[in-house]
C-alpha cells in the first residue's frame, strides 16, 4: 500500500537514524546536571529581575541599594546561570566523546525538517532575545546608575557620606559627579572604573583612609571638564559681593562689606586681559612647585606670557635648583577653586552668613560667641555634638526664655545650629573646615597669600604683586543698624570692625582669623556673659 509523503516524512523524523555513525537519536547536551541548576537560576533570576525593573521604571527612588542588586548584582548572577547552562553542555560532550568517540557526531546535526528541533531552536530564540533585550535595559540602566552621584555617595556610605552632604548643598549640586571627575569620552571612563575597582577593594577590606586624602593627583585637568561650562574666554568685567560678618558681642552687632571682585578674563585675541582669571588666559602659563601636599608651601613660580622669556620667581628659602624630581604643576581653575563641590564651612562662614539671612536670629544675646564655640568644639561623635548643642544654649539662654515666642525662637536657632553641624562637620570620619584647605580668598587659609605675598622675587628684585586693589575693591561698609539699609557705594578703603586703625595693614588675614591662629574673632565660651 502507498504511503503519503507526510507518513513517510513522520516515519524519518521518528525512526532512528542509522547514518553518520550514530544508534539513534542522541539525548540533548543539556540533559545533565549543571546545565539543569543553571537553568533553575536563570528562571528565577530572570522572573526576579523582570519584576524589579518593571517596578524600577514605574516607582522608581533613590535606594541605591535596590538599584544594586537590580542592575548589578542580579544581572552577574543571570549571566552566570546562562554560563552554567553552556558549561554543563560543553562538560556532557567533552564526556561523549570520551565515552564514545565514534558513536556521536562531532558537531551537531541540525535538521529543520524535524519537529523537534524546530521547536528547540524557536524556544532558543524567544529565550534569548528576552535575555539579550533584558540585558541591554539592564546595560544602559547599569551605565547611568554608576554614573549618578547617588551611586557615588551612597553605596559607599561610610566612606563619601561626608562628600556626598557637601556636595548636596554646594554650588554644584545640579552637576552630576562624573562630569567633573570624569568628563566626556571612553578614555577617562575606563580609567575611572579601573581606578573604582582598587576603592571598591579598600572598602571591603578596611584599608580605606579617612579623611579622604587631597589634592586628587589623577584628576582630570580642569580644562577638559570645568571649562565645558565655565568658558574662561568668555569672563569679563568685575562683580559685586556682599559679605556680612556679625560680632561676638551682646548684640551680635551685624557688619556688611560690599565688595567688588575684580574677576577679570575676556578673550585672549583681545590682549591679556585684567583681574583675578589673568592667571589662566591662554596667552599666558603659570607654573610653579609645590613643597607640600596641600599645596600652601609654593617656594617657586614661572610665569611665561606668550611671546615672552619665562619670569622665575622664588622665595628667600627656595632652593635653587629645585630639587631632584621636584614636579612643576601648570595653574588652572582647581588651584584655587580646589573645593568647588565638597565645601566644608567655618563655624565663622556658617553663622555669619545664617544670621544674614535670617535663618539664625540674631536678636538672642551673644548668639554668635555661643554658636561659634559649640561648633568649633571636637566631638566624638554626630549624636554628643548634637546633644551637646541643645543641652548648652537651653542652658545659657534658660533665663532669657520669656513667652511662647521667646522659647520657640531658641529652639529654631538650636535646630537650624545643629542642621548646619550634620551638613559641614563629620567627627566620625574626623571631616571638617580644619582639614581640607579651600584656595579661594585669603582670609582662613593662606590663598592667594601662596604666591601674592611680597616674598616671592625674581632676581632683579620685581616681586609677585600683593596690591589688594589688583583683585577687588571695597564699595561700602556698614555697622550696625546701618548695616540694613541700602548700600550707598561711596567707595573708600577697607575699615577694621575692631578699630585697630592701620595696624592690621601689611599683615595678611590668615595671622588673626587663620586655622592655625583659631577664628581670631570668637572668645571662648565661658568669657561671655550671657546675663
Amino acid at each position: 500500500m502507498a504511503t503519503s509523503p507526510s507518513d513517510s516524512e513522520s516515519e524519518r523524523t521518528e525512526k532512528p537514524a542509522e547514518k553518520n555513525g550514530t544508534k539513534g537519536t542522541p539525548p540533548p547536551l543539556s540533559r545533565n546536571v549543571i546545565s539543569y541548576f543553571g537553568y533553575a537560576v536563570t528562571t528565577v533570576v530572570f522572573i526576579v529581575l523582570v519584576v524589579l525593573v518593571i517596578y524600577d521604571l514605574f516607582y522608581h527612588h533613590e535606594n541605591p541599594y535596590n538599584s544594586v542588586v537590580t542592575y548589578l548584582v542580579l544581572p552577574g548572577i543571570l549571566t552566570g546561570g546562562v554560563g552554567l547552562v553552556f558549561f554543563g553542555i560543553w562538560r556532557e560532550w567533552r564526556r561523549r566523546h570520551k565515552l564514545e568517540p565514534d558513536e556521536y557526531p562531532t558537531l551537531p546535526i541540525v535538521n529543520l525538517n524535524q519537529g523537534w528541533q524546530r521547536r528547540r531552536i524557536f524556544i532558543g530564540v524567544v529565550l534569548f532575545t528576552l535575555f539579550f533585550t533584558l540585558s541591554a535595559v539592564g546595560t544602559y540602566q547599569a551605565y547611568h546608575f554608576t554614573e549618578s552621584p547617588v551611586f557615588c555617595g551612597k553605596v559607599c556610605h561610610m566612606v563619601m557620606e561626608p562628600e556626598y552632604t557637601a556636595y548636596q548643598y554646594s554650588p554644584h549640586a545640579r552637576v552630576t559627579c562624573v562630569e567633573c571627575h570624569i568628563g566626556s569620552g571612553a578614555n577617562w571612563y575606563v580609567k575611572s572604573k579601573m581606578s573604582g575597582l582598587r576603592q571598591v577593594w579598600a572598602v571591603a577590606t578596611d584599608t580605606y583612609h579617612t579623611p579622604i586624602e587631597t589634592p586628587v593627583h589623577n584628576l582630570r585637568p580642569a580644562r577638559e571638564t570645568c571649562e565645558h561650562c565655565h568658558w574662561p574666554g568668555k569672563f569679563s568685567g568685575s562683580k559685586e559681593k556682599e559679605i556680612w560678618h556679625f560680632s561676638p558681642d551682646q548684640a551680635n552687632t551685624p557688619m556688611r562689606y560690599n565688595m567688588l571682585l575684580k574677576v577679570g578674563g575676556g578673550e585672549p585675541e583681545v590682549g591679556l586681559g585684567q583681574g583675578i582669571h589673568w592667571h589662566i588666559n591662554e596667552n599666558v602659563e603659570v607654573k610653579y612647585w609645590a613643597r607640600d601636599e596641600d599645596r600652601l608651601d609654593i617656594p617657586y613660580v614661572e610665569m611665561t606670557v606668550s611671546g615672552s622669556k619665562p619670569q622665575i620667581f622664588r622665595t628667600d628659602d627656595c632652593p635653587d635648583p629645585l630639587p631632584e624630581g621636584a614636579e612643576l604643576r601648570t595653574m588652572d581653575c582647581i588651584d584655587c577653586h580646589n573645593r568647588p563641590s565638597h565645601i566644608y564651612r567655618s563655624p565663622r562662614q556658617l553663622i555669619d552668613l545664617s544670621l544674614s539671612t535670617g535663618q539664625l536670629d540674631p536678636s538672642l544675646p551673644y548668639f554668635k560667641r555661643f554658636a561659634s564655640d559649640l561648633l568649633e568644639r571636637k566631638y566624638e561623635s554626630t549624636d554628643e555634638a548634637l546633644k551637646t548643642i541643645e543641652t548648652v544654649l537651653k542652658k545659657e539662654y534658660a533665663d532669657h526664655i520669656q513667652g511662647p515666642r521667646r522659647k520657640e525662637l531658641v529652639e529654631r536657632n538650636i535646630k537650624w545650629l545643629q542642621e548646619l553641624y550634620q551638613r559641614n562637620f563629620f567627627p566620625e570620619q574626623g571631616v571638617d573646615w580644619r582639614e581640607y584647605p579651600n584656595h579661594i580668598g585669603h582670609f582662613e587659609w593662606p590663598g592667594c597669600y601662596r604666591c601674592h605675598d611680597g616674598n616671592h622675587k625674581t632676581r632683579d628684585d620685581v616681586a609677585v604683586s600683593h596690591e589688594c586693589k589688583n583683585c577687588h575693591d571695597f564699595l561700602d561698609q556698614a555697622e550696625g543698624e546701618a548695616a540694613y539699609e541700602e548700600p550707598v557705594y561711596t567707595g573708600g578703603e577697607f575699615n577694621h570692625p575692631r578699630n585697630l586703625g592701620d595696624i592690621w595693614k601689611g599683615h595678611n588675614c590668615t595671622e588673626c582669623h587663620g586655622i592655625e591662629a583659631g577664628e581670631g574673632d570668637e572668645p571662648a565660651l565661658e568669657t561671655a556673659d550671657a546675663n
